[in-house]
C-alpha cells in the first residue's frame, strides 16, 4: 500500500549538531554512510555525548568540506566545517578545533571520528546509568508516568545500559530515523502555536503522507516493512522523544511546550526508528509503500503478549537496578582529596620576575606529559591555599604561546589595596608571590573561558590593554606568531611608568616574528627620564587607536584592564561605530565588596547535575561554589563585565555588589558576581 514518498532527505556530519539536506542517500545495512560520522566527546569522562549532556551542540551546525570515503566505516577522509551561532567557522582539521569548540560549550571536549565496529572501547559508558538517570534525560519529570520499553528489543537495552552509542556508529539506538508530515500536522493541530517544522526532530528523512492519512501513523507501522524506491526498511519502534525538540537550534526558538505537548498528545512518541534490510539508494521522491505481513492478526496477537511480558521484566530490573545503583553510590568512607573536585595538582616548576610588581609562574602536570590545548586568551583558575586550610579561587590568564604544550605560563600582578590605614595583600597573589616555592603542587582547572582568539583566525586584530591586562595578549601574539605570522595585529598598552614596562624584550623579540605587528606603549606618569620606542608619554585615550581604520579593514577589537577601563574602551568603539559583534573585553580586579553578614547555609540546587548542596558562606560567589562542586561552568572577567557566566535561575533570590549591573532578562544570574539570599535552584 503506498503512503506517500520521500519529502526531504537529512544527514548530520556531527553528532547532536544541525546537519545540511541532500538529494540522495547510500543507505548501507548499518545505515545511511555519511550521517553522524564525528561526534563529540568529553574528556573527563571519556564518553561521547550529545544534546541531552551539552544542549549548546544543538545551536552548532556542522555540513562536509570533504565527502567521507569507504562506506560506513570509519570516516578517515572527511573533512567538516562547524559553525558558530556568531557566523564564526573552523574545519575538523584545524589543530585549534577540540580547543574552541571546548571554549563554547564550557566543557573539555575533543571532535572524534566515528571509531571501527571492532573497537567499543570508545562507545563504553564511563559508569551505567541509573533508571532515574535515564528519566532525567528523556526530560521526565519524576511525577511522569514511566516510558514504554517493551516493544524494545532486549537487545538493544542491553546496549543502551552498557554504551553511549552502539559500538562503531554515533546514531543513539537504531540506525535510521524517519517522521511523516501527517505527525507534524498533528501536532499542530493539538498546539498551534508550536513550531513543529521537521528541522526541530533530526530524522533522516521525512514522508509525504498520501492525502487522507492522518494522525501519527508510523505508530502504526510498528514490526512491519517499507519499501522505499529500492530501499526495504524494518519499523523497528516508534520515537520516545526527550527535551531536545524543545531546545533552541539553528533559527528555531526555544519552546519547552513542544516537549510537554508531545507527552501529553502523543504519548512521547513521534516519529520512529527503523533499521535497513537491503544496500540501496533513498531519493527524494522516491514512492514509499507498507509491505504487508503474512499472517499479521497472529503475529500481532504473539507481539501484544511478549511486550506484556517484557514490561513486566523490565520494570522488576529497573527497580534492581535502582537499588544496585544506589547502594553503589553510596560514599565509602576514605580521607577527604587535598584537591577540589574538578582540579588537578600540578607542579610549580619555575618562577621569572618580569617587573617590581610581576612575576610568571610555570606549572606542570606530573600525569600528562603534554597538556591539554588551549585558545590563547583562556584562563586557569588556581585554588589558592589559605591559612585556614582553605582555598581562595583565581584565574589568571595564560600568558604562554598555546603551542607550549608540556607546562603552562600565567603572570600575576602582586595586589595590594589600602584597608583601615593598612596595606593588604591580595589572598591569592600574595600567596603566589611570597609564599610559594619551586616544587610546590597547586590546584589548577584546565584552560577555560569566553576571552580568546583563534590564531589561524585571518580577520585583522586591535588589542586595547593596561597593566597586567596584557597577559592574555601575550599568548595570543606568541600562537599568531607560531600559526599565522602575516597577520595583521596592532597592540596598544598602557602602563604607569617606565619601571612599569613587563615583558619588553618579549615584546620585541615577537615584533622581529612579526612583520605586520605595531606595538604603541603609553606612560602615564613617565617622570624626567627619557622614553625610548616603542614608549611615549601620556595616557592612553581611544582617540589614540586608528578606528576608521580599523573599520575599513574588518577589525576585531580586544580589550582587557580594570573594569572601569575596559567599559570605557568598548563603550568608546561602539559610540564610534563599530558593530558590538567586533568588540571583545575582558576585566580584572579586586572582588567587589558585598555584604558577607548574612551567614545561613542555604540550600543551592543544581538541577542539570541533580546535586543539592549546603550553600558555604566562605564561598566569595556562586561560581566559586559550583566549582568547587565539580560542576563545569564558563567564565570569563568573574567581576560581572563579561557576562560569560550567565546562568537561569530557577528559584530563589541572589544579592549582587552594588557596582555589579544585574543581567537583564527574567530568571537570569551573574554566577561570578552573585551570592544567594534564600534557597536557590539553578539549571547547572
Amino acid at each position: 500500500m503506498q503512503v506517500g514518498t520521500v519529502k526531504e532527505i537529512w544527514r548530520f556530519p556531527v553528532k547532536s549538531m544541525f546537519g545540511e539536506r541532500v538529494p540522495v542517500a547510500q543507505m548501507e545495512r548499518r545505515g545511511f554512510a555519511d550521517d553522524r560520522t564525528w561526534a563529540v566527546r568529553e574528556e573527563d569522562t571519556g564518553e561521547f555525548v550529545g544534546g541531552r549532556k551539552i544542549p549548546r551542540l544543538m545551536l552548532l551546525k556542522a555540513r562536509y568540506l570533504q565527502e567521507p570515503q569507504g562506506g560506513f566505516g570509519p570516516a578517515a577522509n572527511s573533512i567538516v566545517e562547524i559553525e558558530f551561532p556568531d557566523g564564526r567557522r573552523v574545519t575538523s582539521d584545524d589543530p585549534y578545533a577540540s580547543a574552541i569548540l571546548s571554549m563554547f560549550l564550557g566543557k573539555r571536549v575533543s571532535l572524534q571520528r566515528r571509531p571501527a565496529a571492532r573497537d567499543k572501547s570508545p562507545h563504553r559508558l564511563a559508569r551505567p546509568m541509573s533508571p532515574t538517570e535515564i528519566r532525567y534525560a528523556l526530560g521526565m519529570k519524576p511525577e511522569d508516568p514511566a516510558p514504554d520499553f517493551s516493544s524494545w528489543s532486549l537487545q538493544v537495552l542491553g546496549t543502551l545500559s552498557r554504551y553511549t552509542t552502539p559500538p562503531g556508529a554515533l546514531y543513539d539506538v537504531y540506525p535510521l530515523h524517519f517522521l511523516t508530515t501527517a505527525a507534524l500536522e498533528a501536532m499542530r493541530a493539538h498546539y498551534p502555536e508550536g513550531d513543529f517544522r521537521v528541522e526541530r526532530y533530526r530524522p533522516n528523512f521525512l514522508i509525504e503522507t498520501d492525502p487522507g492519512l492522518t494522525g501519527i501513523i508510523e505508530n502504526e507501522w510498528r514490526g512491519l516493512d517499507l519499501r522505499v524506491g529500492d530501499a526495504l526498511i524494518r519499523c523497528n519502534v516508534p520515537t520516545i522523544r526527550c527535551s531536545m525538540p524543545g531546545a533552541a537550534q539553528p533559527g528555531i526558538e526555544k519552546d519547552p511546550n513542544i516537549p510537554r505537548a508531545l507527552m501529553k498528545y502523543a504519548d512521547q512518541h513521534l516519529g520512529a526508528y527503523a533499521t535497513p534490510r537491503n544496500t540501496a539508494q533513498i531519493r527524494v521522491g522516491d514512492v514509499v509503500e507498507v509491505v504487508p505481513k503474512p499472517s499479521s492478526n497472529v503475529y500481532f496477537w504473539f507481539d501484544a503478549v511478549g511486550r506484556r511480558i517484557k514490561s513486566n521484566i523490565i520494570k522488576v530490573t529497573g527497580h534492581l537496578a535502582e537499588w544496585q545503583y544506589r547502594k553503589s553510590e553510596r560514599p565509602a568512607r576514605r580521607p577527604q582529596s587535598v584537591v577540589p573536585k574538578g582540579f588537578r595538582p600540578y607542579t610549580l616548576v619555575d618562577r621569572q620576575r618580569e617587573s617590581e610588581d610581576i612575576t610568571s609562574f610555570w606549572f606542570e602536570d606530573p600525569a600528562r606529559s603534554e597538556l591539554p590545548r588551549y585558545v590563547p586568551g583562556q584562563h586557569l583558575v588556581l585554588a589558592v591555599p589559605q591559612p585556614d586550610g582553605g582555598f581562595v579561587y583565581r584565574p589568571y590568564s595564560l600568558s604562554c604561546g598555546s603551542r607550549e604544550r608540556g607546562r603552562y605560563r600565567i603572570s600575576v600582578k602582586r595586589e595590594t589595596a589600602q584597608e583601615d590605614g593598612q596595606t593588604q595583600v591580595g589572598k591569592g597573589s600574595g600567596w603566589l608571590h611570597d609564599l610559594s616555592a619551586i616544587g610546590d603542587s597547586i590546584a589548577i582547572k584546565d584552560p577555560g573561558g569566553q576571552f580568546a582568539d583563534v590564531p589561524t583566525d585571518t580577520s585583522a586584530l586591535i588589542l586595547i590593554s593596561a597593566g597586567i591586562g596584557i597577559t592574555p595578549f601575550l599568548s595570543m601574539l606568541h600562537a599568531i606568531a607560531a600559526e599565522n605570522p602575516g597577520r595583521n595585529v596592532k597592540l596598544f598598552h598602557g602602563i604607569r611608568s617606565a619601571q612599569d614596562f613587563a615583558f619588553q624584550r618579549e615584546l620585541q623579540a615577537l615584533q622581529q616574528q612579526l612583520p605586520n605587528f605595531e606595538l604603541r606603549v603609553f606612560v602615564s606618569q613617565p617622570g624626567a627620564e627619557a622614553l625610548a620606542p616603542p614608549m611615549q608619554a601620556g595616557r592612553m585615550h581611544l582617540d589614540q587607536v586608528p578606528v576608521m581604520q580599523a573599520l575599513q579593514a574588518d577589525s576585531h577589537f580586544m580589550i582587557c584592564g580594570k573594569p572601569a577601563f575596559s567599559k570605557a574602551m568598548h563603550d568608546g568603539l561602539l559610540e564610534a561605530g563599530v558593530d558590538d559583534a567586533r568588540v571583545h573585553y575582558e576585566s580584572f580586579g579586586a572582588s567587589q565588596m558585598i555584604d558577607h553578614s548574612d551567614r545561613s547555609r542555604y540550600e543551592v540546587r543544581f538541577t542539570d547535575s541533580q546535586h543539592t548542596v549546603s550553600w558555604d558562606p566562605q564561598q566569595e560567589s556562586l561560581l566559586t561554589f559550583a566549582e568547587e562542586q565539580g560542576i563545569e561552568v564558563a567564565s570569563g572577567c568573574r567581576y560581572g563585565a563579561c557576562q560569560a557566566c550567565e546562568a537561569t535561575l530557577l528559584s530563589g533570590e541572589v544579592i549582587y555588589p552594588p557596582e555589579v549591573q544585574p543581567p537583564a532578562g527574567k530568571n537570569r544570574v551573574l554566577l561570578c558576581s552573585a551570592r544567594p539570599k534564600s534557597d536557590i535552584e539553578l539549571a547547572l
